[in-house]
């Protein structure tokens, strides 16, 4: 997380040096170095404690549970974020290698994370409303997807065009599984051309 934070904030400051003829474009980077002042200052030092909490605090399940919850849903819209920089900075000449390194070592990495915990988060929820599993994985012999399952159906998105192993039984597992191959898609494009676009330079 202090990595992304780093990078983040160097890609932000990078767009914010920047100008270009579209308003909408200068509107949209404005915005999101807004919400990444206003919460990253705040987000940090509760992700610092959150995790000491859950590693040294001898705290319920249950409270465990909802600490990794949050911690992942600002990870997530710090994700997000930083999503819509990366898209918005192809109107931008490829002027810093940081870009290339930071969609590739930095940011892929971090969104598989985030989406094989969602994953999991959407699966335990389903079944302890009393719906069952919305995910299933032919790689597990009983057929009840273990944790490790979520994360490695999401980093398999990085060598097929689809989840061979893991299925979505229900139209929202569907739709998730979908976005995600649209999100991991869109990032290895963007590193792809900024890799070419700096070969050609």
């Amino acid at each position: 997380m202090a990595l992304l934070q780093g990078i983040s904030g160097n890609l932000f400051l990078l767009a914010s040096g920047e100008s270009t003829p579209y308003s909408l474009l200068n509107y949209s980077i404005a915005f999101l170095a807004y919400i990444r002042e206003s919460v990253g200052p705040v987000a940090l030092p509760f992700l610092i404690a959150s995790a000491f909490a859950c590693l040294f605090c001898p705290l319920t399940p249950r409270w465990r549970r909802l600490l990794v919850d949050i911690m992942f849903a600002l990870v997530g819209l710090r994700l997000l974020t930083l999503f819509g920089i990366l898209n918005l900075m192809i109107f931008f000449p490829p002027s810093d290698r940081i870009l290339l390194f930071s969609q590739l070592l930095i940011f892929l990495p971090c969104l598989l994370l985030v989406w094989g915990w969602l994953y999991w988060r959407f699966d335990s929820y389903s079944v302890a409303v009393g719906r069952g599993r919305i995910f299933s994985s032919s790689t597990s012999g009983d057929k009840i997807p273990s944790p490790v399952d979520y994360f490695i159906a999401s980093f398999t998105s990085l060598l097929t065009n689809t989840l061979d192993n893991f299925d979505g039984t229900t139209r929202v597992a569907r739709v998730l599984i979908y976005i995600h191959g649209i999100m991991t898609w869109d990032i290895m494009a963007l590193a792809l051309s900024r890799a070419i676009a700096l070969a050609s330079a």
